[in-house]
């Protein structure tokens, strides 16, 4: 038994040195990122500005694409709303087929 609690405190004595040794680490490599690749954090920052403003611009006319499809869609639905009807009266024939059939 006093083998298991000289082999703990020995446990979390040794931990506590790496915690601290590892504190001491940190700063180093943090001083050393600050001094060193201050240039290549602003060649990132230059990078993810730019592909914001490509983002922002392909969103825009994502945009404009699916307005322009919907006021297509609008016209021909208004031009032939028939032929709309009775597609969707179709698919829904079919897909409930479909259904009822998996059913037996």
């Amino acid at each position: 038994m006093t083998n298991t609690r000289a082999g703990s405190e020995m446990l979390h004595e040794s931990l506590a040195h790496l915690n601290e040794a590892s504190k001491e680490r940190r700063d180093e490599i943090q001083k050393l990122l600050d001094e060193k690749y201050t240039d290549l954090k602003s060649a990132f920052g230059g990078a993810a500005r730019a592909s914001a403003g490509w983002v922002k611009e392909q969103s825009r006319e994502v945009g404009d694409t699916a307005v322009l499809a919907a006021n297509t869609v609008d016209q021909s639905v208004r031009r032939y709303p028939w032929a709309y009807v009775g597609g969707a009266a179709v698919s829904g024939l079919l897909v409930g087929l479909l259904v009822a059939g998996r059913r037996k």
